[in-house]
């Protein structure tokens, strides 16, 4: 997560589930992006299994993946936000903020 934006942050979680996010700041920034749905798929781990992702993705450059890349999205007509879920460990204030968000399309 500590690399340049674009490149791919892989975890296990329970020794289990991977977790793909996308890393979005500049190089010593910690900053990624959790990818937690796609489709009629909701769940990080549920997305890695469907995409049949794992650890080898990690720090691969997404614009130069040959396994996996990001499309133009449909137009979005409304997205709204929301408190994350499965955090209540963390505490306030990080169990209200608003760190969720759902995206409409047209398709």
């Amino acid at each position: 997560m500590f690399e340049d934006g674009g490149s791919i942050y892989m975890y296990l979680v329970y020794g289990m589930h991977w977790m793909f996010n996308i890393v979005t700041g500049r190089a010593a920034s910690p900053e990624a992006l959790l990818i937690r749905g796609v489709g009629d798929v909701f769940g990080p781990g549920r997305v890695t299994k469907l995409l049949q992702m794992d650890g080898s993705f990690y720090g691969e450059p997404i614009a130069a993946s040959p396994r996996i890349r990001i499309e133009n999205a449909p137009s979005i007509l409304h997205y709204s936000t929301g408190p994350r879920v499965g955090i209540q460990y963390a505490g306030e204030p990080w169990v209200s903020k608003q760190w969720r968000l759902k995206v409409t399309s047209d398709e």
